[in-house]
């Protein structure tokens, strides 16, 4: 199963995919991006931190299985560390933006699953404010903010995260359910 976390920007979302999967043992499909990282984010943790040549590069020899373009920074996610998963028949997560989820999903079908985690349009721009991004970016996210959050409509499973611990809570229950054997009648 993968586990396909989504959302609008500063919903936690994260957060909740770390922390639940954490609990479970699922793995994360980590991403690849060209942008800088953040002050507390850890390559091949977070993402890969790659220069924008190679990834444009990667990307010509067809090694990506989603790419997005946002703001002038790529992101992606390579075939190779999907694909592993799928073999080994195990079950990860990965943390992508709408067209990468729906890319994952068209992909894997029943075998994949997205959970959409949101938060209210004032909390967003408290958090990005809160984690120092600048007036435009935090504006930029603003203006973005009804297209993303209608994506939910299109996902399995929605959340607002008002509370942490009870969205936590609520996302593993999800899971789990997702992780039980399927019988057929």
């Amino acid at each position: 199963m993968i586990f396909i976390f989504t959302g609008t920007s500063g919903s936690g979302r994260k957060t909740v995919a770390r922390k639940v999967c954490e609990q479970l043992g699922i793995k994360k499909i980590v991403s690849y991006t060209t942008r800088e990282p953040r002050s507390k984010e850890v390559e091949g943790t977070d993402y890969y931190f790659i220069s924008r040549a190679k990834f444009i590069a990667d990307d010509l020899k067809g090694e990506f299985f989603q790419t997005a373009e946002i703001d002038h920074i790529f992101y992606g996610t390579k075939k190779v560390n999907v694909q592993a998963i799928v073999d080994e028949n195990e079950s990860a997560y990965l943390i992508v933006n709408r067209s990468g989820a729906n890319r994952i999903k068209f992909e894997f079908k029943e075998q994949a699953v997205r959970l959409f985690i949101y938060v209210q349009k004032q909390t967003v721009r408290e958090r990005l404010e809160a984690r120092g991004e600048s007036f435009e970016v935090i504006e930029h996210y603003m203006q973005h903010y009804t297209e993303e959050v209608t994506y939910r409509k299109d996902c399995e499973h929605v959340y607002e995260n008002i509370d942490l611990s009870h969205t936590l809570e609520l996302v593993k229950q999800t899971m789990e359910e997702h992780l039980l054997p399927q019988t057929t009648e």
